[in-house]
């Protein structure tokens, strides 16, 4: 596999490589209901590609439409920034995953 230039970030072919990419989380702590829980967005985002695949799914507009919420909000969760507990469990749904699939609780002496 290609590696950038790390002075032009471009590739050995001479296309620009992405730094949106490299700097997506993949682990990210999220709060709810005031309880911290580690998020697996790489599970989250293989499970988009997936449903992708599949043909049930296109983007992450039609993550949005298909759920009744914004495309900002899906966007938010799929970067790992705050979304509400409802929001994140509908696109868990429509992703074929289960909350515990994804999130794990912080320990209670980090809940603080």
């Amino acid at each position: 596999m290609d590696t950038p230039d790390p002075v032009s970030n471009r590739m050995a072919g001479g296309s620009q490589a992405s730094a949106r990419v490299a700097a997506r989380p993949q682990l990210v702590t999220v709060s709810y209901r005031g309880m911290p829980y580690t998020l697996n967005l790489a599970k989250c985002r293989r499970a988009l590609v997936y449903r992708q695949v599949e043909g049930q799914l296109d983007s992450i507009e039609s993550v949005a439409e298909a759920v009744g919420v914004s495309r900002s909000t899906a966007s938010r969760f799929f970067s790992g920034r705050t979304t509400s507990l409802a929001a994140t469990l509908k696109i868990l749904a429509v992703l074929h995953l289960k909350f515990e699939d994804v999130a794990r609780p912080e320990p209670e002496d980090q809940a603080g």
